[in-house]
């Protein structure tokens, strides 16, 4: 089972109309960036709601080549003189990757979402994003975390939330079979009645 999802994932990429659907969401993300609600102390940002959706159509293998590209291309376009760190670009990577591994050819369910974004907060944004911070300025991994833990629960409650009640009128409208390939199509109709 996880050796055909990461090849169908894989193939995902071959395809033009994935390309096609990948260039969207990447453009709507770097504009989405310009427009967060900030709070007086976090800001709620609505790009990785797309990544999870990106997550959820193509896989992990699709997902993270588009967590890196986004992130390239981000920098690039909303640089404002920050130098460039790897480690960024890996966490995006690997984000993907994770809602891709756990959406993928799955059938949705609030608690699946939930538990994702949980892991994927606690490994790339608590973990590794506060690592990197630490790196970059030279201040101590525990300087920085516990000032960033409650705007991951308000963004773990929030995304979580935003994103199944988007994906099921998506789903419901038929949207999310408008941008899927036909070969996902036909493997989720012959999962539908399945238990994962």
């Amino acid at each position: 089972m996880k050796t055909s999802l990461f090849r169908d994932s894989y193939n995902e990429l071959k395809k033009l109309k994935t390309l096609t659907v990948l260039a969207m969401f990447m453009a709507m993300s770097i504009i989405l960036a310009k427009f967060s609600i900030r709070f007086p102390e976090f800001s709620l940002t609505w790009s990785p709601i797309i990544k999870m959706y990106v997550g959820m159509l193509f896989g992990p293998v699709t997902g993270a080549v588009y967590g890196c590209a986004l992130d390239l291309l981000g920098f690039f376009i909303n640089n404002r003189g920050d130098a460039f760190f790897p480690g960024y670009t890996f966490t995006e990577t690997l984000g993907v990757f994770l809602y891709g591994l756990a959406l993928y050819k799955r059938r949705l369910s609030l608690g699946r979402v939930f538990t994702i974004k949980l892991i994927v907060i606690i490994i790339c944004n608590l973990i590794l994003g506060t690592l990197w911070l630490a790196i970059m300025t030279g201040k101590g991994f525990m300087f920085y975390l516990p000032a960033r833990i409650p705007s991951n629960i308000f963004n773990l409650i929030a995304h979580s939330l935003v994103f199944y009640f988007l994906a099921q009128c998506l789903n419901r409208a038929g949207v999310t079979r408008l941008l899927r390939s036909s070969d996902t199509e036909r493997s989720l109709m012959g999962l539908k009645n399945k238990k994962d």
